[in-house]
């Protein structure tokens, strides 16, 4: 009964934030223009996301991802710019464990 209401509260803690919400469909157009192959003639570009503005943002609103195993047991990841410690801190206060 704890480790599902614990891996709910997970789930429902990591919900993405508007704000990537909001970057995300144009980072995925642009992630896959930089994929694909540029086509005879057209111009290309590198793109510096190294910067301390991007890095900020990645660090603040990437999603985490909480997945069940068939074995029963738990994965949860994020950006490696990113700390776990924010969606459990969030998955307590759902359960109402922290204030």
């Amino acid at each position: 009964m704890y480790y599902s209401s614990l891996v709910g509260a997970l789930e429902a803690s990591a919900v993405p934030d508007e704000a990537w919400r909001a970057v995300e469909p144009r980072a995925r157009e642009l992630v896959q223009e930089l994929i694909e192959e540029p086509r005879e003639g057209e111009t290309s570009y590198e793109v510096n996301v190294a910067t301390g503005r991007h890095v900020r943002f990645i660090e603040h609103h990437s999603p985490y991802h909480v997945r069940r195993l068939p074995n029963g047991g738990l994965m949860l990841a994020t950006h490696p710019f990113r700390t776990l410690w924010p969606l459990w801190s969030d998955a307590l206060f759902v359960l109402g464990l922290m204030s």
